[in-house]
């Protein structure tokens, strides 16, 4: 290998490392607080709508601390105690909402 090639090279793999440290960032634990500008709606739901909800959130989450079967075992156990069977829906607040009367 040549000299002239070794710092394109240097250089090249330190843009590699950067970039997958990047992606490897942990997401924030804490969703960001709502702006004036959405508005958040709970809906009552059949339980059958929850447990599909539950299972996607569950299964597409990047938490690796605990095992997703426990967490989702543990997410049913505490919504059949409170009898909870709503759905957090989040509603941008923009001209195609307020025209179809969904926000004021």
């Amino acid at each position: 290998m040549s000299s002239k090639k070794l710092p394109v090279l240097l250089a090249a793999l330190l843009l590699k490392v950067t970039s997958s440290l990047a992606q490897k960032s942990p997401t924030p634990a804490v969703p960001p607080p709502l702006g004036p500008d959405y508005l958040e709606v709970s809906v009552p739901v059949p339980r059958a709508v929850t447990l599909i909800t539950d299972v996607a959130k569950v299964l597409l989450s990047r938490d690796d601390k605990q095992d997703k079967v426990q967490i989702l075992i543990d997410k049913r156990r505490a919504r059949s105690e409170k009898r909870d069977q709503t759905l957090t829906i989040t509603i941008p607040r923009n001209a195609f909402t307020r025209t179809l009367g969904l926000v004021d």
